[in-house]
């Protein structure tokens, strides 16, 4: 059986710069999800937009898209560091080993992530607020039945994308 010398290479070695890039292209993979489930209809849920209008909900189109897609970068490089961070306490013995692993701390911020982000639209966006929004519904469910699978599909492709990104670059 062949062991690869990742487990070697990452104990100990965390590198927080590899961990971004791996959250960034993880978060831009994310998107391409997000985006194509909305292309084909299955959710009418708008990320950037959400995202965008909850810190400048009156703001022209182009710049609460500018804002959606700059938090969506940050919380997806924070949350690229905190994936690293699981790998290293994991310590997997293969890259694909790693990837699985990814996939399924993907899972995982996926569930957590339908469970709460209804909550907090409900509680602190200011368009759903005044109605001007939809109610995201129990599970995201107001956006369209398949929101809540699309939305934990992309968080397992974040976790795929950013473990096997990081593994490669820190490995």
């Amino acid at each position: 059986m062949h062991v690869s010398t990742l487990a070697v290479s990452l104990a100990g070695n965390y590198e927080a710069d590899s961990a971004i890039i791996a959250g960034l292209v993880g978060g831009v993979a994310m998107l391409m999800v997000i985006y194509g489930g909305r292309a084909m209809k299955m959710t009418s849920m708008d990320l950037l937009r959400t995202l965008g209008t909850m810190i400048v909900p009156k703001a022209a189109k182009n710049v609460v898209y500018a804002v959606g897609l700059m938090m969506h970068l940050m919380m997806s490089a924070g949350f690229g560091l905190v994936h690293a961070g699981l790998l290293h306490a994991v310590d997997p013995t293969s890259d694909g080993g790693a990837a699985g692993l990814g996939a399924l701390f993907g899972l995982v911020h996926g569930g957590m992530v339908t469970i709460m982000m209804p909550i907090m639209l409900t509680m602190a966006h200011p368009l759903v607020r005044n109605g001007d929004m939809p109610a995201p519904g129990t599970a995201m469910t107001g956006f369209g039945k398949l929101t809540a699978a699309g939305i934990v599909m992309a968080h397992v492709v974040f976790g795929l994308v950013a473990g096997a990104i990081y593994v490669a670059a820190a490995g």
